[in-house]
């Protein structure tokens, strides 16, 4: 190095790691302190940069919609992959593998993940949605190069998820779980007919009862809970619904009742509908007025470290 390199880049002094105390004097910075500085560094919430980063923490999430292949699919309530593949861009890094669906339907989070070459770990109780997952993950191994991801699917009730999943073995969970009873119930807003989950007994969305219905779907979410890794997020796609005069938040409800049993509620996002919600109807004319709701919530839920599985 020549005497000029040495002027543009002098030799750092001692002193310029000393920190100012409050009262004015100097101290160096201890271990401890530069323990704290290298984990800041080490640890990241995901592997987006700085402009992707920004554009995803925006409260309202309106781009997103089901591709060709999710529109020509039999599902009453299907969301997109491309909205399970934003989560995971937002709350995973490359290091998290395992993603649990305990709603698994159609199979969106499972193929999304298994398209990110991650684990995806899925509980659905009726065969026709186990059988039309694998149908679409061949379809989609047809199409796509696939970079070693996985798929374990039970055809089980969520309830039984603690009995197969080893307790903080789950890095995330991306799920919709059943909207009430309302499938099975007659659509006034648009006078399409019924479409709905199935005949099973065990299926939590033909249970009749509120309060019965938040408590199954906080039984299953407990078992989340426990299944999760500390740190690790739940996000839960839901929307709120009404009954004739009755409304019913179903977005907060539930998520009362799973900070009753453990979780923390980190956030909140809201996506916006509108691109695939375009026949709206005069709700309740002349009559009284009523809202049509052209958009969903997505609960994101975390176990925190301190949380005891």
């Amino acid at each position: 190095m020549d005497d000029s390199e040495k002027r543009a880049h002098p030799p750092r002094s001692p002193s310029a790691d000393i920190k100012r105390r409050r009262d004015g004097t100097l101290r160096r910075p201890s271990q401890r302190d530069v323990g704290k500085v290298g984990e800041a560094r080490k640890r990241r919430a995901n592997d987006l940069e700085g402009r992707e980063w920004t554009r995803n923490s925006i409260s309202v999430w309106s781009d997103l919609k089901r591709d060709s292949e999710e529109s020509t699919l039999k599902h009453p309530a299907i969301y997109p992959k491309a909205m399970v593949s934003r989560l995971l861009d937002c709350f995973t890094t490359s290091e998290d593998q395992t993603v649990l669906d305990p709603f698994s339907g159609s199979g969106s989070t499972l193929l999304a993940a298994w398209l990110r070459g991650k684990a995806g770990v899925g509980f659905e109780i009726n065969p026709e949605y186990v059988n039309l997952t694998r149908t679409r993950q061949e379809s989609l191994q047809v199409e796509k190069s696939i970079p070693g991801g996985e798929i374990k699917l039970f055809g089980q009730d969520a309830r039984a998820l603690p009995e197969k999943l080893k307790p903080g073995s789950v890095d995330i969970c991306i799920t919709s779980p059943p909207y009430w009873d309302i499938l099975t119930q007659r659509r006034t807003a648009d006078s399409k007919s019924i479409r709905h989950y199935g005949e099973m007994d065990e299926d939590l969305g033909r249970i009749k009862d509120y309060d019965e219905f938040l408590a199954a779907l906080t039984e299953v979410f407990t078992g989340v809970l426990r299944a999760l890794r500390p740190g690790g997020y739940c996000l839960v796609n839901v929307m709120d619904l009404r009954k004739g005069p009755h409304f019913y938040p179903l977005h907060s409800d539930l998520a009362k009742e799973m900070q009753a049993g453990g979780w923390t509620w980190d956030d909140l996002i809201i996506w916006d509908r509108r691109l695939e919600y375009n026949h709206m109807r005069p709700l309740g004319y002349p009559a009284v007025f009523r809202i049509n709701k052209a958009h969903e919530y997505i609960l994101v839920m975390q176990r925190r470290e301190e949380t005891n599985g």
